[in-house]
């Protein structure tokens, strides 16, 4: 009988009996803008200078899309300045958002600003795994909050197994300190509901 595990990054057989996990590390880059004057594609690469920031706009990139404080979204019993977590395609989908929740809440909350964190995490012989880790991050967020972020409609399947250090996850969570005093929730006659 064979005691070794097949690694499911590898296909290699394990000698620990075990699969093998794939360490990851996720080097977060961010921009930041005021939510009301950023209204399209045009207004964003003038906000925060997409030259200096190009790796928003790699296919291989991962971003997660957060407000600032004082504000983050409740949870459940939680709550989270995360409303999305999403990979390439920056400018189709950052568009999106533009055009659709970011300036409805906007109205709402004049000085509302949004940050987006932003990186492109890369293992040796994996090729393109930013599918992957936008699939650990949407599972880790879940698991903490009990729920998808309020804008991801979907959960992707993972087809790997990675490994994260624990600070590299911190742009799911609020932070240390305090400066959150408004936790919002959508009711049912809005958009973000569902």
């Amino acid at each position: 009988m064979d005691v070794g595990a097949t690694s499911s990054l590898t296909g290699e057989k394990s000698k620990l009996g075990a699969n093998m996990a794939t360490q990851v590390k996720l080097d977060w880059s961010s921009v930041e803008f005021l939510a009301a004057e950023v209204t399209s594609w045009t207004a964003l690469k003038k906000a925060v200078d997409l030259e200096a920031n190009a790796g928003l706009l790699s296919q291989r990139a991962v971003y997660v899309i957060r407000i600032s404080r004082p504000f983050a979204f409740l949870y459940g019993d939680f709550y989270s300045p995360v409303a999305y977590i999403g990979k390439g395609q920056a400018q189709q989908r950052l568009t999106s958002h533009l055009k659709s929740w970011i300036p409805q809440l906007a109205k709402k909350i004049p000085d509302l600003k949004i940050k987006i964190y932003f990186c492109e995490p890369r293992v040796r012989r994996l090729g393109r795994i930013c599918e992957g880790v936008e699939a650990d991050l949407i599972a880790e967020f879940c698991e903490v909050y009990g729920q998808r972020p309020l804008r991801n409609r979907n959960s992707p399947s993972h087809r790997h197994e990675f490994v994260y250090a624990k600070e590299d996850l911190n742009v799911l969570h609020p932070g240390k300190g305090s400066g959150y005093h408004w936790g919002l929730t959508p009711l049912p006659s809005c958009h973000f509901y569902g």
